[in-house]
């Protein structure tokens, strides 16, 4: 079942609507599809054709994270043409041909300067069920994308193609700055107290330039270290692969280094990704003696003004894991035309109250091993 013209909205103005008119998808037929075809470094120069890629949709970053036994994929073709791709991470029971599929921050449809087409969504979650759920009996999970005209549209299709059960998440919500604005407007947007720490960030005499080579992996890296022993904090970042992003990824999906200098040394550091039409803020760091000369918010506030001469739309902040100081800086980043996201969490679809169960034990499992991994972080640094 496909849709019909009527209920194709007109993208190119962004989703004007919300996509409550959309007939149900469950029973569209699925396309051909392709699965577990190319290798990592195929699918990483795929996937960099998309508006809407992310680092959880890469190979490279994926395999280095969960290594390569966990990692899948799925295209979508019309003839030569690439029209939706997945990148699934698989999580099963030990013993047991159960568990689960996951996409986070996928499946990717929105083909870069091509207009994009809801059919291709609900053809990729079609095909996505009928691989994972249908042929390995599998739970599917599908967590989508922060995306302010996008998102809305993308949960109403998944809705309207039987993805109806979800989960929360924690830390869901997400702070984005609009990179549309110039320079003049984005200052007013700005949070009162960040913009009067921006001010006093003026005399602090910083140099702030992009990191080359190796050496600004290491310089970021110390810095991030030493910012975590400060803290007493644990931490989730997995700032040991940004050199291997480097070198296997595309060069447009590459980490950017930028590195805020005071009299010669690093003193603080982001880790930033241009993915399509979004900029990500990947990691951050700052030494101790960033603070007085408030760096981090000179900092962030040349990035805003180099994305923006970009043209990249949005540039995501990503959470604060609760952390009342990242709250009141993110929020002030952002500003009043910024936009606050606040992710649904992870839907699933899936054939059967047996796979369901089995999924549901990999989810305490992934509970349990988050608050195991928290607390002996927290232990290590005491």
């Amino acid at each position: 079942m496909s849709l019909s013209t009527d209920t194709i909205l007109d993208i190119g103005k962004g989703f004007p609507e919300p996509a409550a008119t959309l007939v149900q998808g469950r029973d569209r037929e699925v396309p051909a599809y392709e699965v577990d075809t190319l290798s990592d470094k195929e699918w990483d120069d795929i996937v960099a054709g998309f508006e809407d890629v992310s680092y959880e949709q890469t190979a490279a970053y994926c395999v280095a994270i969960w290594g390569e036994k966990k990692n899948s994929h799925l295209l979508l073709r019309d003839g030569a043409n690439i029209i939706a791709a997945a990148h699934v991470l698989e999580f099963k029971i030990p013993g047991l041909d159960k568990g689960l599929a996951y996409v986070k921050f996928g499946p990717l449809w929105r083909r870069t300067n091509q207009q994009p087409d809801p059919n291709d969504y609900c053809s990729i979650l079609a095909a996505l069920n009928e691989e994972y759920c249908n042929r390995r009996g599998l739970v599917l999970s599908i967590l989508p994308r922060a995306s302010p005209e996008f998102g809305p549209h993308e949960k109403a299709l998944l809705e309207a193609n039987g993805f109806n059960d979800h989960r929360p998440i924690e830390d869901s919500e997400r702070y984005l700055v609009d990179l549309s604005l110039d320079e003049e407007t984005q200052l007013a947007s700005l949070g009162q107290t960040w913009r009067r720490n921006l001010r006093k960030s003026e005399s602090s005499d910083l140099d702030i330039r992009f990191g080359v080579d190796t050496h600004a992996f290491e310089q970021f890296q110390t810095l991030h270290s030493s910012m975590v022993t400060r803290k007493n904090a644990s931490h989730g970042d997995a700032v040991h692969v940004l050199p291997h992003l480097e070198n296997a990824l595309p060069e447009k999906l590459a980490p950017k280094i930028i590195i805020a200098y005071h009299e010669g040394k690093p003193i603080a550091g982001a880790a930033i990704a241009l993915h399509g039409d979004t900029a990500y803020y990947v990691y951050g760091a700052t030494a101790q003696v960033a603070l007085p000369l408030r760096a981090g918010y000179a900092l962030q506030w040349w990035i805003v003004r180099w994305l923006s001469d970009q043209g990249v739309r949005w540039y995501d902040l990503g959470g604060t894991g609760g952390d009342s100081g990242l709250v009141q800086f993110k929020t002030g980043l952002v500003g009043r035309q910024g936009k606050f996201i606040e992710l649904s969490g992870e839907y699933l679809r899936f054939n059967n109250y047996v796979d369901r169960i089995a999924a549901e034990v990999l989810f305490s499992l992934r509970a349990c091993h988050r608050q195991t991994s928290r607390f002996l972080m927290s232990m290590m640094w005491r």
